[in-house]
């Protein structure tokens, strides 16, 4: 399945649409479809994947829909890191994000960018808890010299 782009710009009335829907579904409603004049309910797990579908409608979102074997070149991997070009190239050749170059392109595969943007996420989350223990060891510090102010902070 190639990577396809399900709506373009989501109007006003189709995310209020969307928000109902969600509603529904998260008021336990089950997910029916009608295929030829028979009802079916889909099974929980695509109704979350659906969920997630219209959580991106009803927040004005373009969704797009592939598998995770799908492989993208450096410029769409960037996009959806929300990096620059030159820096996923970088982080590839680094080998930080494994790619494959097939001929003189570069590409990688979606499911090793959600893995890489995991690790990336992580990473900044640890590095954020570490700044923060810094910060509050150096308060800690100066409160027991007796030379903290409450304006430093």
């Amino acid at each position: 399945m190639r990577t396809q782009r399900i709506h373009q710009p989501v109007s006003a009335p189709e995310r209020a649409a969307a928000r109902d829907a969600l509603a529904r579904l998260r008021d336990g409603g089950a997910l029916i479809v009608e295929v030829k004049r028979s009802s079916y309910a889909l099974p929980a797990f695509v109704a979350r994947e659906v969920m997630t579908l219209l959580e991106a409608f009803a927040e004005g979102q373009t969704p797009l829909v592939s598998t995770s074997d799908e492989e993208v070149g450096t410029q769409q991997a960037a996009d959806f890191l929300k990096l620059s070009r030159p820096t996923v190239v970088k982080m590839m050749d680094e080998g930080r994000i494994p790619f494959r170059k097939p001929g003189k392109h570069r590409r990688v595969r979606l499911a090793d960018l959600i893995a890489f943007e995991q690790k990336l996420t992580r990473d900044q989350g640890a590095a954020m808890d570490e700044l923060s223990a810094l910060g509050q060891d150096a308060i800690r510090r100066a409160r027991e010299k007796g030379s903290f102010r409450h304006g430093m902070i």
